[in-house]
This record gives structure tokens, C-alpha cells and sequence, in this order.
């Protein structure tokens, strides 16, 4: 058997999984409560401190919604194995623009998806930089999550007015890679050999205030194992980081 062929043998994955379902109901309600009560601001008379604490509410039940929906990602990613894959044809350039549209939606600051050159002096700029017509075989739900994380990286990651985040395709005969480039805070040359393992953590740049429970990269390096691929990263701190997946044409 394969090393891509194995799964992930971690006795603490039904845990994960069990703590995240458990979590989904209670928030559901939380969240769907808070919107409902909020959408009656108009209609209500709600005290200053009354509308300030529903909205962070809902803003922090928001949050932990999505912390849950990517704790259940990666607990489904680093058990699966090689067969139950569903490979398609993806187009690359096209899942860049739907990935690039949800990180730019989840961002306060983000006002613009473009392959062109960023013209706003706020903000932040996703370019793609990918041929129309470059495909590959793999899932295409395990490749669209993969991106987004990494988008999702690049955004949270910067802490500059302006965040300009370029995405490349590009094809290598045998294998096709896809980059993510961001100029914001780089990575700790000591921090690199283990940004990859689960729960690690590189937010003191931030002060600790990054949310996430440190399994992104994780689930992206298992995601290109299962598709017999790679992801590397080559960082400068302060420069930025380039973040790329490299996956073999089947």
C-alpha cells in the first residue's frame, strides 16, 4: 500500500468529530436566534449596550460556526484515503475565482476580486493569473477547500492596509501547481519545519488574536498527499510568504 493510499491513523479523530457535531446544533440556534432578534432592530426598541451585545453575538457565534465547518474539513480530509477520491476535471482558473469571491466576502476590509492590477488605495486584491483552459483531475471539494485556506491565510495573515494576494496556475508537463503569494507578515525561519503539523500555531506577529485551531496547512499537506502531490512554501518575514501545491497530471 502507498503511503498517499493510507489514512491518517489518529485515535483523537473521532474526538474532533464528535466535539464538532456536537457544537454545529447549539450554534445553529445562537446564530439563528441572533439574526432573527437583530433583523427586528427597526421594528424594536433595543438599548445601546442591547444592539452592541447582540451583534457581537452573533459575530462571535459566526466565527466559531466557521471554526467548527473547518475542524469538521480537516477531520474528514486526514481520514480519507486515496480510493474514496472523486476526481473530475476541475477547472483551475474558474475554483481560483469562487475561492478568491468566499475569501473576500469573509474579509471586512477585501472590496475587489481582479486579474488585473489593483487600482483602490484600501483593501484587499485577489489577482489570478491562470489560463482559462488549464484543467486537472482531482476533487474538486478537497482542492476548493485547500485554496480557500490558503486565501484565507494570506488574508488574515497581513495586517497592512493594503492586501494584494496573487494566485498562479500554471502548467509543468508532468504536474501542475497552483500558488498563493501574499506580501504580508512571512513566516519565522524556525516556524517553517512545522507550520504543516496539526494545532501548530505561528500567530505572535498578532499578539495571539488569530483565529483558527492550527490545522489548515495540515489539511492542505494531506489534501495533495491524497492527490500523490506536494505543497511547500518559500517566506521572507516581513516580505510575504508563496505558498504552493503542486499535483501530478493523472
Amino acid at each position: 500500500m502507498s503511503e498517499q493510499d493510507k489514512t491518517i491513523k489518529d485515535p483523537s479523530g473521532k474526538i474532533l468529530s464528535l466535539v464538532s457535531h456536537k457544537l454545529k446544533t447549539p450554534l445553529s440556534i445562537i446564530n439563528g436566534y441572533s439574526e432573527a432578534i437583530l433583523s427586528q432592530a427597526g421594528k424594536e426598541k433595543f438599548s445601546p449596550f442591547a444592539a452592541k451585545a447582540l451583534e457581537e453575538i452573533n459575530k462571535q457565534g459566526l466565527k466559531m460556526a466557521e471554526l467548527v465547518d473547518k475542524l469538521l474539513t480537516y477531520n474528514k480530509v486526514s481520514r480519507m484515503s486515496v480510493k474514496e477520491l472523486k476526481r473530475e476535471a476541475v477547472p483551475l482558473k474558474a475554483l481560483a475565482k469562487e475561492c478568491a469571491s468566499t475569501a473576500i466576502a469573509k474579509d471586512d476590509d477585501s472590496v475587489a476580486v481582479s486579474s488585473a492590477e489593483p487600482t483602490a488605495k484600501r483593501g484587499t486584491y485577489i489577482e489570478i493569473d491562470c489560463s482559462e483552459s488549464l484543467t486537472i483531475q482531482a476533487d474538486r471539494e478537497i482542492l476548493k477547500a485547500m485554496l480557500e485556506e490558503m486565501l484565507d491565510n494570506a488574508i488574515k495573515f497581513n495586517n497592512k492596509m493594503e492586501k494584494i494576494i496573487k494566485v498562479q496556475g500554471a502548467n509543468h508537463g508532468d504536474s501542475i501547481s497552483i500558488s498563493v503569494r501574499d506580501y504580508g507578515a512571512g513566516i519565522r525561519p524556525q516556524d517553517v519545519p512545522h507550520i504543516f503539523d496539526p494545532f501548530y500555531q505561528v500567530d505572535d506577529y498578532f499578539t495571539g488574536q488569530i483565529n483558527g485551531w492550527g490545522l489548515g496547512l495540515a489539511m492542505i499537506k494531506r489534501g495533495a498527499e491524497l492527490h500523490g502531490g506536494t505543497v511547500n512554501v518559500v517566506s521572507d518575514r516581513g516580505l510575504g510568504s508563496i505558498f504552493t501545491i503542486t499535483l501530478p497530471i493523472q
